[in-house]
């Protein structure tokens, strides 16, 4: 009876919830490769803090895909492009020296490029490595010292491939359970100076992957979550918090088949320390997916979450002590979520998209909780883009858009959205109104 309640209190509230205003970008810039036909898809944006703006594109022309990255001003104007051909998985990180990094795949290669941040210059470059990328929202990780780590699977070992930040080849770090498929999907970096990967084994057995080297490379501990059967639905994401622990999140399959959100914390040796299954409040069988995590200002843990596949937009605030849900705020939009963002006055933004036809087509959405997590303001870009990437700073978010083709081809955009603008907050069964808080772990 309960969940009947809930499933009614979540229609009605979605059905009846007031509109926000749409919120506008402070400046909103189109950029466009000169080839037709053409297409760009927005890989990540990442923002300097002296304002710079740099973005990782899968850009298509001539019947190729290509590895592109760009430098934009601080008004959005684009400033420089290169590209390189052939292109699988991708990621692009900024180096305490003002270059950037970019990390991609064709093939078995995986190639390695440090560019000038004001020129665009190749700085120095390697082809060196085979293996496969890491597939999930980090493959590269810069330590401390400016070295590069890369997060990738090689024959049957997780391995960390690794440069100092002129390029000198180090010694790679490698750990392997043994024959199995395997697959990793995130990296992060130790205070000490060692790594962390997440990933997963064998896609039906092998279960969820954190495995945390030192300094030197040894492994620290190897820690495997099963679920319900090993099987797992998502790529896994994992963060450090305050304490120097490790936070894992992924989905594993539950007995019913459907997607169960897990997050666990793992102690500097390996203790697990809590597991927490993020289950659905209108019925434990159906799916729960994780967008994205992230730590707060607070030293708490975000996590960014759907409900049904295309259900609300929600953003839980978790305890990372105790793994306990301190609350759960929800917008009055939703889909399929993608990514999401802070800036430095707490608040918080995620993206998604939803469908938008019946032929697959897909638009773009984005939803704003203050550093409180109310809902703040919503941008629904359906008509404009079918997908976005967001980063926050100082300036405030910064968004590149994909725009909707147009016949064979479509373009990018860039936009600034303010994050201190005044909210219109909805009702509260919007924040904390389908999951009670929970108290402890397992």
């Amino acid at each position: 009876m309960a969940n009947v309640r809930i499933g009614f209190l979540l229609c009605a509230a979605l059905a009846t919830a007031p509109a926000f205003a749409q919120w506008k970008p402070s400046w909103d810039v189109p950029w466009q490769y000169m080839i037709s036909p053409r297409s760009v898809n927005p890989g990540g944006v990442r923002v300097a803090d002296d304002g710079r703006i740099f973005a990782l594109l899968d850009l298509g022309h001539d019947g190729r895909a290509h590895a592109a990255v760009a430098r934009f001003d601080e008004a959005g104007g684009g400033v420089w492009l290169r590209e390189f051909p052939n292109v699988l998985r991708m990621d692009l990180q900024l180096l305490p020296s003002g270059h950037v990094a970019v990390v991609d795949q064709f093939g078995p290669v995986i190639r390695v490029r440090v560019h000038d941040g004001d020129s665009g210059d190749v700085v120095w470059d390697d082809e060196s490595f085979n293996g496969r990328l890491a597939a999930g929202r980090r493959a590269l990780a810069i330590a401390a010292n400016g070295d590069l780590l890369i997060a990738a699977v090689q024959g049957d070992d997780m391995v960390v491939f690794r440069y100092t930040a002129d390029g000198e080849k180090l010694p790679s770090w490698r750990w392997s359970p043994g024959p199995e498929d395997l697959q990793a999907d995130d990296i992060v970096v130790t205070a000490d100076g060692g790594a962390i990967v997440g990933g997963a084994g064998d896609v039906f057995t092998g279960g969820f992957l954190v495995v945390r080297f030192d300094a030197a490379g040894k492994v620290v501990f190897s820690d495997r979550e099963l679920g319900d059967h090993g099987t797992t639905h998502t790529v896994l994401s994992i963060e450090i918090d305050n304490d120097g622990e490790t936070i894992a999140a992924g989905a594993p399959e539950n007995a019913s088949g459907a997607s169960q959100a897990r997050v666990w914390k793992l102690a500097a040796d390996g203790t697990r320390r809590w597991t927490r299954d993020l289950t659905n409040p209108l019925d434990d069988r159906f799916g729960v997916k994780i967008g994205a995590i992230a730590l707060s200002g607070r030293g708490e843990l975000l996590i960014a979450s759907d409900l049904l596949d295309y259900g609300p937009f929600r953003v839980l605030r978790i305890d990372p002590d105790s793994g306990a849900i301190l609350q759960v705020a929800m917008a009055s939009i939703g889909g399929m979520l993608t990514g999401m963002a802070q800036t430095p006055n707490g608040r918080v933004l995620i993206a998604g998209f939803h469908f938008i036809d019946s032929q697959g087509h897909i638009g773009a959405r984005m939803v704003e909780f203050d550093a409180n997590l109310s809902p703040c303001r919503e941008a629904d870009l359906d008509t404009r883009f079918f997908a976005v990437t967001i980063a926050g700073s100082a300036q405030g978010w910064t968004v590149a858009g994909g725009t909707l083709f147009t016949g064979m081809s479509n373009d990018l955009r860039l936009l600034r959205y303010d994050s201190d603008g005044a909210c219109s907050p909805l009702d509260v069964v919007f924040a904390n109104g389908f999951e009670e808080p929970v108290a402890g772990g397992n």
